[in-house]
C-alpha cells in the first residue's frame, strides 16, 4: 500500500501488521487496485468506517466516489449486518461496472446500489436522508468553493446524530502549506476548517492514512 508519509512509516507498518487478513472479494480488489493503480481507501481506513459504522448502528449509508467499490464494498458489509443499504455515486461508467460485478461476487448486491453520475449533481436532487456518509471525493475538487458545496449537500442529507467521514483530510502533509497551483489541497484547508467550526458539526481529524475527518451532525455543536 501507498506510504503518505502522515504517520512514522514503522508505526504504519506496525498498523498493517495487526490487520485480520483480508480473503474472498476484499482481497481480490486490493490486488485489483495495487496492479491498476486504483486509488483506494485500503484496509487500514476501510476496517475504521467499518469499525464506526457497526458502532453507530448505520443502516443508510452513502458513499461519495465509488471507484471500483472497495470503500463501498466495507460500508456494505457494515449494512447488512445493521438491515441497511449503501447508495455509491460514480461518474466513470467503467469504474461503476467494476464496483457492481465485485458486489455481485460478494452477494452484496442488494445491499449496495450504485448511481452513476457527477456526485454534486446527483446528491442535489435526493429526497433520501442518511445515518452515514463517507466522502472520498474531496482531492478531485478544482476550487475550495465547491468542497464547501459538498459539506452543505452532506449537512442537508445527514440524519441528526449522523457520521459524516472523509477521507484524505490531511493530503500527504500537504495541509500544513499548501501550494498555491494546488487548489484540490487549498478546498481540503477550507473543508477542514469549516467542519470544525460548523454549527451543527462536532468533528475530529484522525491521522490515519492520509487522513480521516470526522464529524457528528448535532443540533447545536458546543
Amino acid at each position: 500500500m501507498k506510504y503518505f508519509g502522515v504517520t512514522d512509516r514503522k508505526m504504519e507498518e506496525y498498523l498493517y501488521a495487526q490487520l485480520p487478513a483480508r480473503e474472498g472479494v476484499l482481497a481480490d480488489m486490493e490486488a485489483q487496485a495495487e496492479r491498476d493503480n486504483v486509488p483506494v481507501i485500503g484496509p487500514l481506513v476501510g476496517r475504521f468506517i467499518y469499525t464506526l459504522a457497526l458502532a453507530a448502528t448505520a443502516k443508510d449509508i452513502l458513499d461519495v466516489g465509488t471507484a471500483t467499490g472497495y470503500s463501498a464494498m466495507w460500508l456494505a458489509l457494515a449494512a447488512q449486518q445493521n438491515g441497511g443499504l449503501v447508495v455509491t455515486l460514480e461518474k466513470d461508467p467503467s469504474r461503476a461496472a467494476y464496483a457492481e460485478a465485485y458486489f455481485r461476487q460478494a452477494n452484496l448486491a442488494g445491499v449496495c446500489a450504485v448511481r452513476r453520475g457527477d456526485a454534486l449533481t446527483i446528491m442535489r436532487g435526493m429526497q433520501e436522508s442518511f445515518d452515514l456518509i463517507f466522502l472520498d471525493v474531496l482531492t478531485q475538487f478544482d476550487n475550495p468553493e465547491t468542497a464547501l458545496q459538498m459539506l452543505d449537500l452532506c449537512v442537508t442529507l445527514l440524519n441528526p446524530g449522523g457520521l459524516l467521514l472523509s477521507d484524505n483530510a490531511l493530503r500527504s502533509g500537504r495541509v500544513l502549506s499548501p501550494p498555491s497551483g494546488d487548489p484540490s489541497t487549498q478546498g481540503i484547508v477550507a473543508f477542514n476548517t469549516a467542519i470544525m467550526s460548523h454549527p451543527r458539526l462536532v468533528s475530529s481529524l484522525v491521522p490515519i492514512r492520509d487522513g480521516v475527518s470526522m464529524s457528528v451532525k448535532v443540533d447545536i455543536a458546543p
